[in-house]
């Protein structure tokens, strides 16, 4: 994408020049303005290459690139202008002049275009995380998980860390951090598939009856009194099947 490129590097070009005169005796208000724009230019030029750079990072996972409209494209276009007209003619100028070139309308224009197509870009990829998430996430994915007796208690936990992961909205994500979540929710996703059946394979080992009757006490529902069979009974009835369990009667 060679125009936002353009962009940053002329924003960068404009930064420089301040830094020279800055370092002339100047009238302190000049200075402060002076500063202030610096600032915002570098913010700028540090939102624009941050999304530039890891959108390649992400198109290796699958991710499509921003589009750039064509309008877009010439906004982007006048605001190069605008800066490399203004980066050469503070070159030598008295520190107000200065002040006085970069407080213009077309810089302060320059600048809302690089601000607003910064947070354009950020916004999309934002956008192509979360669709990404959607795309990935296993069936199943918000059905309570259940303890069973004999289960890990920490593959559990790890397993309700993923439901939310996968569950939250990806928005307002700086560029590095959507490196970051987008791996998450590769791993993520994957790690759910291969580890949410072992907490049901603490289930095989009991009689089927046993096996329904864990399952529906599990439940906020709870097992109904039908479930207790005579095999339910005598799993019961062993103080260590038990330790963990706790009846609650409702009417």
């Amino acid at each position: 994408m060679p125009t936002p490129e353009s962009l940053a590097s002329r924003a960068e070009g404009l930064l420089n020049r301040l830094a020279q005169v800055e370092a002339q005796e100047a009238d302190q208000q000049a200075r402060v303005e002076i500063e202030k724009i610096q600032l915002r230019a570098s913010r700028a030029r540090e939102d624009l290459e941050g999304a530039l750079r890891v959108i390649p990072v992400l198109a290796e996972s699958g991710l499509t690139q921003p589009a750039v409209r064509k309008a877009t494209s010439a906004d982007l276009g006048k605001a190069r202008t605008a800066l490399r007209t203004a980066a050469t003619a503070i070159v030598g100028a008295p520190i107000n002049d200065v002040a006085s070139r970069i407080r213009s309308q077309s810089v302060g224009s320059a600048l809302d275009t690089a601000d607003k197509f910064a947070r354009f870009l950020l916004g999309d990829l934002n956008r192509s995380v979360d669709m990404k998430r959607l795309q990935i996430r296993p069936d199943g994915i918000e059905d309570p998980i259940f303890v069973y007796p004999g289960a890990s208690e920490a593959l559990a936990a790890r397993l309700r860390w993923i439901q939310s992961l996968l569950g939250r909205k990806i928005e307002n994500l700086s560029p590095d951090d959507l490196v970051q979540r987008l791996q998450d929710i590769v791993s993520g996703a994957a790690s759910w598939t291969a580890d949410r059946p072992k907490l049901e394979q603490s289930l095989e080992r009991h009689h089927p009856e046993v096996s329904e009757f864990l399952r529906q006490a599990a439940t906020d529902q709870g097992a109904p009194w039908q479930l207790i069979t005579p095999a339910v009974r005598a799993w019961l009835s062993d103080p260590e099947n038990t330790v963990t369990l706790r009846i609650m009667l409702r009417s």
